[in-house]
């Protein structure tokens, strides 16, 4: 698991925390430092080829496989990381398979965070900050020349901060919530942005609906609310829209005036930054556009932005895109990753770290399910008409009902949603786990028990959605209900979840 794989590196930190906490060690310890880390042997990703050094590695993977590793992993995250390693450790990947794995790294299954190999040396390389720098100070015999306590403090520091970065993950719900200036500050990251325009299931939804509905935007007024890049106010723009006024409270919107400007486009859309809910602009709108879907559909309450705008803004009769949404609740059956993640804690190098497993019973987890996993029908529980939907009613406890289609085990309900643009040519954007994944994924709630079921059982219960009191942006899921065979109780849930 990834404990596994960050107790590795604190080892190794703690190491070289030994050496470069007294600048006036001793030669005994330097050499023993020294001799450490000439034992670390990095087995190649792709033949049998064992080298004793970081630099070694990288140049063999370079000559004997023509890829420059540090590149290939260049922007993907650490979890990436490790689960394309171990991906391709356990598959055996050729360099043109792994080329392809590390496109969908994120999607990965969960399965992949843990080892292939036990002490595998390549978990080990921070690939995100590694440069020739880094590892300039291996010769290709794999002696240490001139180590640096300057390096090694830095080390030591990334190290830490990850293994510190896994406890925080694993704490539960935090007192102290983000601001909501955090909120708008992490929306200046380019790699956000990368993640939902590399999104195709969501951005040719949104280009193919304007494309193809010219009555809806040619000639017409367009607010573009949480315009990010600008991708949305220019399709608007190539669709005919009169004037289109693009609004981000985030300073990604300095870049895309000049994304607008660059593709000829200022004299159609105008830029504006501020929070929607405080600006003051002089005109009415036709059409109002918004990608402000998160995580189970409501995560970051990015709707309430879009129901401000819609009062405020919209001309009578005005239109929102998307126009309709929909929330889905379904049963899955997945005990190997259901094993992967709370079991594993039982026993970790011996030791029993059973006090981490009741937080994460707590948390919703954003992932990709397979189709293969979910055993039940869909039940849409919450249905959201944008034309009149107001911010109360994004706060709600619904009922469901789900038959249960093969006999398996019941290990967590999984929440997915829909939007749908009607028009002339209407457009569906649909994250079930039978549709192409998007960068939503679903919403995993995993059950403290997990229910055996039968074919044909009934699944009945209510999930509740609520506003965070101490994470802002954030909700609360309560999931409750209980499986019936034949009329008799065969099973019951009740569980509350946090969605950060």
């Amino acid at each position: 698991s990834t404990t596994t794989n960050l107790l590795h590196l604190l080892r190794w930190a703690m190491l070289q925390q030994s050496y470069s906490s007294d600048s006036g060690s001793s030669d005994d310890e330097e050499d023993y430092v020294e001799e450490q880390i000439e034992e670390e042997t990095f087995l190649c990703l792709f033949c049998d080829m064992v080298l004793s050094s970081t630099g070694q590695l990288m140049d063999h993977s370079i000559k004997s496989h023509k890829l420059n590793l540090v590149s290939a992993f260049s922007g993907t995250s650490f979890y990436g990381t490790i689960k394309v390693i171990n991906y391709a450790r356990a598959n055996n990947s050729s360099v043109e398979e792994f080329s392809e794995v590390l496109k969908r790294a994120e999607k990965l299954d969960d399965e992949y965070l843990k080892p292939c190999l036990n002490d595998d040396s390549l978990l080990m390389i921070d690939f995100e900050e590694l440069s020739q720098k880094d590892f300039q100070s291996c010769s290709l015999n794999g002696k240490v020349e001139n180590p640096k306590i300057e390096f090694l403090q830095a080390q030591l520091q990334k190290m830490q901060q990850a293994y510190l970065d896994l406890l925080e993950k694993n704490r539960g719900p935090q007192p102290t919530p983000p601001t909501t200036e955090a909120y708008f500050e992490g929306y200046a990251d380019y790699n956000i942005h990368a993640e939902m325009l590399q999104d195709k299931v969501r951005t040719e939804a949104y280009r193919d609906y304007i494309y193809n509905n010219p009555d809806i935007f040619a000639d017409k007024d367009v607010l573009d609310v949480g315009c990010g890049t600008g991708i949305l106010s220019m399709f608007c723009a190539k669709g005919g829209a009169k004037h289109v006024v693009a609004v981000d409270n985030s300073k990604i919107v300095d870049k895309a005036r000049n994304v607008i400007k660059c593709n000829n486009l200022s004299s159609k859309i105008e830029v504006v930054e501020g929070k929607v809910e405080e600006i003051e602009l002089d005109n009415k709108f036709d059409v109002l556009i918004s990608e402000w879907m998160g995580y189970g559909l409501l995560f970051e309450c990015m709707l309430d932005s879009v129901i401000a705008a819609r009062d405020k803004y919209l001309k009578p009769g005005g239109l929102v895109v998307p126009n309709r949404a929909s929330m889905f609740v379904s049963a899955v059956s997945n005990e190997k990753s259901y094993e992967a993640r709370f079991h594993f804690w039982k026993d970790v190098y011996g030791f029993n770290m059973s006090e981490f497993i009741p937080d994460l019973y707590q948390e919703a987890v954003v992932e990709s399910v397979d189709k293969s996993h979910v055993i039940s029908d869909h039940c849409g529980f919450k249905h959201l008409d944008l034309s009149t939907v107001k911010t109360s009613g994004l706060e709600f406890s619904r009922p469901f009902q789900l038959q249960i289609s093969s006999s398996s085990k019941l290990t967590a309900f999984v929440i997915h949603f829909t939007c749908f643009f009607d028009g002339d040519v209407s457009i569906i954007l649909d994250t079930s786990p039978e549709s192409e994944t998007t960068h939503w994924l679903q919403t995993l709630l995993y059950l403290k028990s997990p229910i055996n079921v039968s074919e044909g059982d009934v699944v009945q219960g209510s999930v509740a959605f609520t506003k965070s009191s101490s994470v802002k942006r954030g909700y609360i899921i309560n999931i409750e209900g209980s499986v019936r065979r034949d009329c008799e109780e065969v099973g019951k849930f009740d569980q509350q979840f946090y969605l950060h």
